[in-house]
């Protein structure tokens, strides 16, 4: 694990947003002018309060994302949370500076909220991803996204029956890599970076919550993936959706490790299917043999 980065240049705040202020949630927008720094995680526990959750101290994994947000933004936000600096007892909600853990293994200094009521604290969210609580609720199948091994039709298949029609598209700002160390032997599998620059391909199934639970098992969630729900964008469609994903957990993130032919050849096979170019699988093994994770 790489230590506590720098603090922000003056007047900017990385914030970490863990509830309707998320991507693809109702507060989004309140977080349009803000960079968006990618995924990570945080020690506490999540709980649904209602109509928002609620982070507390404690032992577990809450996803969510990192901003950088000038000191505008932080004060409407403030506002929106209930936070007064002059009142941090009597608000509903105190933010405070924590680390947070990114999904390459960084750890950085943010800033979050944390409920100030735990007495009436409600409803735990065992896996800690509030959109991924959210859209588990919604009836009927669930939208899923493959970018790796799981690409290959019959693969897929063969490990949780049929997936029906397959929609391609784009988890846009990430990148393919094989940087997953694999569960048994000595080598890697696929698993997708943040960079902000990059596009990585994937395509939405619509799975039952039976076959996702499946796939938790072929995938070691939530020691060796985490599932959790990123946007996605589909081929000729305008904005994005929220779909579920499978990320590698950071403890399980290495470099200078072989991949097998056997799961490159699967994950070559669901490229052709969709008759996309081979770049994102060259650049990924171009990094792998450079040693980097």
């Amino acid at each position: 694990m790489e230590g506590l980065t720098s603090t922000p240049q003056a007047g900017m705040t990385k914030l970490f947003v863990y509830g309707t202020l998320l991507r693809g949630l109702s507060r989004a927008r309140m977080l349009r002018s803000s960079r968006f720094l990618g995924p990570a995680l945080l020690a506490g526990r999540l709980f649904d309060l209602g109509s928002y959750p609620g982070l507390l101290a404690g032992q577990g994994l809450v996803v969510g994302e990192i901003h950088l947000v000038d000191s505008s933004a932080l004060q409407r936000i403030d506002r929106v949370e209930d936070f007064d600096t002059r009142d941090p007892k009597g608000s509903l909600y105190r933010r405070k500076a924590v680390p947070a853990r990114r999904f390459s293994g960084r750890v950085e200094t943010v800033e979050t909220y944390f409920y100030n009521h735990p007495s009436d604290a409600g409803v735990l969210i065992p896996h800690g991803d509030y959109r991924r609580y959210r859209i588990e609720q919604r009836p009927g199948a669930q939208p899923t996204v493959a970018y790796g091994s799981n690409l290959s039709l019959a693969r897929i298949q063969a490990r949780i029956g049929p997936v029906g029609r397959r929609h391609p598209g784009l988890i846009e700002g990430f990148r393919l890599s094989l940087d997953k160390r694999a569960a048994i032997r000595r080598d890697v599998v696929a698993n997708i970076r943040y960079t902000g620059a990059d596009d990585c391909p994937g395509a939405l199934h619509h799975l039952s919550l039976e076959q996702l639970q499946a796939m938790d098992g072929f995938e070691g969630t939530p020691n060796h993936y985490l599932r959790i729900v990123l946007p996605f964008r589909l081929d000729g469609r305008s904005g994005t959706r929220l779909a579920h994903t499978w990320i590698a957990h950071p403890d399980r993130v290495t470099g200078g490790l072989p991949v097998r032919a056997e799961y490159l050849s699967h994950l070559r096979s669901g490229y052709a299917q969709f008759g996309w170019s081979e770049a994102p699988i060259i650049r990924a093994l171009e990094v792998l043999q450079q040693g980097n994770p």
